[in-house]
């Protein structure tokens, strides 16, 4: 239990959020393979389930019972660990746009039957209501942002700017030129950057986003994002348009299945990053965007909470333990993560942490984790 817990401790705090729900050890990491379009999907196991598998689901079982159903969170636990893929084709093959290419969802972590969709009009989707609080406050966002990244010294004090894809397969596809600065990670607020810019997590938070992962993406003028799939169908990317270059000049768009918008200043659209999807800015100059990844719409509060248990499980081992004090210290670590930083609610901007707010050892220990939320969106 105890090489276990080290084992998956390493794996959490190394791999961004959607990664992490798929790269295991083996005997608890699951190979996907390319699965037939439309691919079964079963109810029960009919597989040797793994030791960390039927704990996790033992787990869940008994927190989330009485709570509304989490079938198909335990269904897309199962699915993972008996290595299945959602391969779907998506889009019209008689449309002029169609190509194999772009039109297929593909993700290794998903849950059955949530409605693929390229784009979401966020106004016609309760759930995605946020998008107004968001373009209300979009010049208070952009001062603060445009603020903040001019000051070489509040930039420095940063944790982990402008980082590149965190993992191997997302920087193939994203190149050297798409970068990330983290306010948010697996529902976790970055202690360090989200008190450098308080206004906009304060908008996040007050918009009421049903957010998962929170962070600003720069790609260079004269670069482009290569056809690529996030591997996960439960949850939708959000954008709010920073600094968009010749806005509504078609200069800096993307592409997702069969359909491409262009980012407008200003402005959120959402979109399904399980569906296969590129970017491109061909301007001469580096757009920047407020990137949030958001639950599915049609997931229940309940199925949230569990799929939010799982991800806990990974970066907080000791909720799995038997032993009653280790298993009490891991729920009050949680319950630290989920913290909104002091500093952050009513705070100004470039603000600096503070003993009170941050010792110099937790300082230390997340300058060394920083980084994973980049790698795990698009942008």
């Amino acid at each position: 239990m105890m090489r276990l817990l080290i084992t998956l401790t390493i794996i959490a705090t190394t791999i961004p959020f959607c990664v992490a729900y798929t790269t295991l050890p083996r005997t608890l990491r699951i190979v996907t393979h390319t699965a037939r379009a439309h691919s079964a999907l079963h109810s029960t196991p009919t597989y040797s389930q793994s030791p960390f598998s039927k704990l996790v689901e033992q787990k869940l079982i008994s927190k989330f019972e009485g709570q509304g159903s989490i079938d198909r969170v335990l269904d897309s636990w199962r699915s993972l660990d008996s290595e299945e893929t959602l391969v779907a084709p998506y889009g019209d093959p008689d449309s002029p746009d169609y190509s194999p290419d772009y039109c297929r969802q593909e993700a290794r972590s998903f849950i059955k039957n949530l409605k693929a969709q390229a784009w979401w009009d966020p106004s016609e989707t309760p759930n995605l209501s946020y998008y107004k609080h968001l373009e209300s406050n979009f010049p208070v966002i952009l001062e603060e942002f445009k603020s903040v990244t001019s000051s070489s010294s509040k930039m420095s004090s940063g944790n982990n700017i402008w980082a590149s894809a965190a993992d191997s397969t997302s920087a193939s596809s994203y190149g050297p030129d798409w970068k990330t600065l983290v306010l948010m990670d697996r529902t976790t607020w970055d202690p360090v950057n989200s008190v450098l810019f308080p206004k906009t997590c304060e908008a996040i938070i007050e918009a009421g986003v049903p957010c998962v992962e929170a962070f600003f993406a720069r790609m260079d003028g004269k670069t482009k994002i290569k056809p690529h799939t996030d591997s996960c169908n439960f949850i939708l990317t959000s954008h709010l348009g920073l600094v968009i270059p010749s806005s509504g000049s078609n200069l800096c768009r993307l592409r997702v299945g069969d359909s491409t918008r262009q980012w407008l200043t200003g402005r959120v659209s959402v979109f399904d990053t399980s569906i296969y999807h590129d970017a491109h800015n061909d301007s001469d100059e580096v757009r920047y965007v407020l990137m949030l990844r958001v639950w599915h719409p049609d997931l229940s509060e309940v199925e949230r909470k569990a799929l939010q248990y799982t991800f806990d499980c990974l970066d907080v081992p000791g909720l799995l333990s038997e032993e009653e004090g280790e298993r009490w210290m891991a729920e009050r670590q949680v319950e630290i993560m989920r913290n909104v930083p002091e500093g952050v609610l009513g705070g100004e901007e470039g603000g600096e942490m503070t003993e009170t707010t941050m010792t110099k050892k937790e300082r230390k220990r997340m300058m060394k984790k920083g980084g994973r939320g980049g790698g795990a969106g698009f942008g």
